[in-house]
């Protein structure tokens, strides 16, 4: 399925620049409809001086201080994405939401998206109190992580895709098809792949071949995670093929309540170092 709509949540300029040009990139080279949320901070954050406003005078001037630094930061976010946009020529949609309404809000407007984008888990990257184990559970829409750091203009020209023939992996290459298959090369890494029995007598190729087929160019790599995490030798195996991004499974193991995310996915998401494209 091509992505056509692609969302994006955004923060108050300068902060959010390199992930809203990231995000206007990709959907130019898609031709994707490009949705920026903006989560609008109360203006009570960090204000516990205001908490001893006394009378009636000094709490509705407290109340009109923080809606107009409210206002002016939202105002602030849609001038520099309009301006994005505009300058790219995509189509565009920009919305707002409330930080108290930001659990339930954000997942609506996420669940009607191809992809979504955040920063990196924290505060500013995700609606407040998110996660990205909270994104993928109430939506199952694939979640592309892009480093406050990430100062490239390559987007997605060559990827690497961490394989270990599991259904979440299958579920991130088919969420990420698009991309593979727009990519100038994609690099299919199998970790310990002798100690997988799902992996048949070919390690690899049957993947490659599906890949192949759908017009992306592949090639798979073999590697032993020795003294390392698999999630150290996936990070290494982007540094040696010059990758610029990461596809991986939200490899989890399910409780009666909720799911987590398993040692690999945490150890990713603990230092994201290119874009984590995750999917579950």
């Amino acid at each position: 399925m091509p992505l056509k709509t692609i969302l994006v949540f955004l923060d108050c300029p300068p902060a959010g620049q390199p992930r809203a040009r990231y995000a206007a990139n990709l959907a130019r080279r898609h031709g994707a409809h490009l949705v920026g949320v903006y989560v609008a901070p109360s203006g009570w954050q960090g204000d516990h001086a205001s908490c001893f406003a006394r009378g009636q005078d000094a709490i509705r001037e407290v109340i009109e201080r923080h809606k107009a630094e409210e206002t002016s930061a939202s105002q602030a976010a849609l001038q520099s994405f309009k301006a994005l946009t505009e300058r790219e020529g995509i189509n565009f949609d920009f919305r707002i939401i409330r930080e108290g309404d930001a659990n339930e809000d954000g997942k609506l407007h996420s669940l009607h998206a191809d992809l979504v984008i955040s920063g990196f888990p924290g505060p500013g990257g995700l609606p407040y109190n998110w996660s990205p184990e909270d994104m993928l559970l109430a939506t199952g829409v694939p979640l592309l992580i892009v480093p406050e750091t990430w100062n490239s203009n390559s987007v997605g020209e060559h990827i690497v895709v961490g394989w270990n023939a599991s259904r979440e992996a299958r579920r991130a290459i088919a969420d990420s098809l698009p991309l593979l298959i727009a990519a100038r090369s994609v690099c299919v890494v199998l970790v310990d792949c002798d100690d997988n029995a799902r992996d048949g007598q070919t390690p690899g190729a049957d993947i490659a071949q599906y890949l192949s087929r759908h017009g992306a160019k592949v090639e798979v790599e073999h590697t032993r995670s020795a003294d390392h995490s698999v999630a150290d030798v996936l990070q290494m195996a982007v540094q040696r093929h010059n990758g610029d991004m990461l596809v991986v499974g939200a490899y989890s193991h399910s409780r009666p309540r909720q799911t987590l995310f398993g040692g690999v996915t945490r150890s990713l998401l603990s230092h994201v170092a290119v874009p984590l494209l995750i999917a579950h």
